[in-house]
């Protein structure tokens, strides 16, 4: 399992380094050397990896459910980390009226600012992918909160808004989004069913 410590390393890595050396630079880099539609994207990734490196220390490493065996995680803050070391989630608590404050990216692509006034939990997916033997930590492009607190009122965020060109989403990211969430072990059995309990995917 992956440590705290770690964590923080697989962070800068993403971040650091000269973001136009391939040698050197890590997702972000890969990001900045991409389409313009990509290139946008970055302050959100930026925004995910910080919030992750900023709340590492802060919240409780949850080293009691790991496996994401089919049954969601318990929707509490923390940073869950897979037994497998490749899924890392951070759960962050949202005051009211500071989630713009706490991650202004993500609280952008919220059209309610109703739903952007509550307090809840914002959730962050990551990935850890091995290539050549180096570990890279790459960011979902898809976020969730959850107003306050409740699993039944799960919002996703199009985080990394350039997935659209993909065109196997076929013009609905929602419900691939809440497919996503649960290989995540996020629950989101209501919003799934309401958004209609059908992956709109194209193979």
């Amino acid at each position: 399992m992956l440590d705290r410590e770690q964590i923080k390393s697989l962070v800068s890595k993403a971040i650091g380094g000269d973001i136009f050396d391939e040698s050197t630079g890590g997702f972000v880099g890969v990001m900045a050397r991409s389409s313009a539609g990509v290139q946008k994207d970055i302050p959100a990734a930026m925004e995910m990896y910080t919030l992750l490196d900023h709340f590492v220390y802060f919240l409780p490493l949850d080293t009691r459910h790991l496996a994401f065996d089919g049954e969601p995680i318990p929707l509490e803050s923390g940073i869950v980390v897979s037994t497998q070391g490749d899924k890392i989630i951070a759960v962050i608590p949202i005051k009211a009226q500071q989630l713009t404050e706490v991650a202004f990216w993500l609280a952008d692509a919220l059209p309610s600012r109703e739903v952007k006034a509550m307090p809840g939990l914002l959730a962050l997916m990551f990935s850890v992918e091995t290539h050549d033997d180096v570990q890279h930590l790459l960011p979902e492009w898809t976020a969730a909160f959850y107003v306050q607190s409740n699993k039944d009122h799960c919002i996703p965020i199009l985080a990394l808004r350039s997935v659209l060109d993909d065109e196997r989403f076929g013009g609905d990211w929602v419900t691939v989004a809440l497919h996503r969430m649960s290989e995540f072990g996020l629950p989101q059995q209501a919003a799934f069913e309401a958004a209609g309990g059908e992956i709109k995917i194209k193979s």
